[in-house]
């Protein structure tokens, strides 16, 4: 009997020094996060979140680091700041603030680019299945490209989803939350040209309406003659092809599914695109 009170209270005895060094710990964790709010920059918000990486008050140092990047962008106010911020916080509560200013920056830009201009530009898409690296073609569809531009530099496309995958067919893609009628919030008038639809070319979703295209796009994996004059071809796949194909080929709700078929069963997301001038 002796011997078991002994255990017990060995037992009360660890419990109890368990729960001093726990709020010790604890105690030290909250001093530390009360330092970092003092300096409220983002080395002291960084150094507490390197000492404590497990604490409970993680998430709410890393919320003011992304605020005080925020500040720093803001202050800035240059499409180069802008972009920085949401590559380091693509999912930041600031990113329709972020988005706002950066296309009040970027408009001026694009509507002073030249065919000239546009035709050295190239196009990367980011996916979780590799790049997909387009050129565009503004000689035969100016103002798509314009517009394809415009939404990639203020970050439209980023997190857009791939919302129709037919194998070996097409892909589909640049839709906000997968909606397959979703869009930026307007319409551009089509540019029908002479161009193909043969495996690689690129063109504009659209609905019965010919000038009803918006930030969608397609991309063909085999010739597809039936849409040719009917869509807005306006760029053509130079590098990556094995990926549009990767991307077809995932799990989908197969060609039966309504109200759409097609539709991919996990998010096939686009990360991102880059716009980027060629060398000569």
């Amino acid at each position: 009997m002796h011997g078991m009170k002994y255990g017990l209270n060995i037992l009360k005895s660890m419990l109890v020094l368990a729960l001093i060094i726990l709020l010790g710990f604890s105690s030290c964790e909250k001093r530390a996060y009360r330092d970092a709010e003092k300096k409220n920059t983002i080395e002291g918000y960084g150094q507490f979140i390197k000492k404590y990486p497990d604490s409970k008050l993680r998430q709410s140092a890393e919320g003011h680091i992304a605020h005080l990047y925020f500040e720093q962008a803001f202050k800035k106010n240059t499409v180069q700041a802008y972009e920085d911020y949401l590559k380091r916080f693509p999912q930041t509560i600031s990113g329709p603030i972020v988005i706002a200013n950066l296309t009040v920056l970027v408009d001026p830009e694009i509507k002073r680019l030249g065919i000239e201009q546009m035709a050295k530009m190239s196009a990367t898409i980011k996916t979780d299945l590799g790049n997909i690296k387009l050129k565009l073609l503004p000689e035969n569809a100016p103002e798509t490209c314009r517009n394809f531009i415009r939404l990639a530099k203020i970050h439209f496309y980023d997190s857009t989803q791939f919302n129709l995958l037919i194998p070996g067919v097409l892909v589909q893609g640049g839709s906000p939350q997968g909606d397959p009628k979703g869009g930026p919030g307007y319409t551009i008038k089509a540019e029908f040209n002479e161009l193909p639809n043969i495996p690689g070319a690129v063109g504009m979703v659209r609905e019965e309406h010919p000038d009803s295209a918006g930030s969608q796009f397609y991309i063909c994996l085999r010739s597809m003659p039936e849409r040719d004059g009917k869509y807005t071809v306006f760029g053509q796949v130079v590098e990556g092809l094995e990926v549009v194909e990767a991307l077809s080929n995932l799990e989908s709700s197969g060609p039966e599914a309504k109200p759409a078929p097609y539709q991919p069963v996990k998010p096939a997301l686009i990360r991102t695109i880059e716009i980027s001038q060629e060398r000569p």
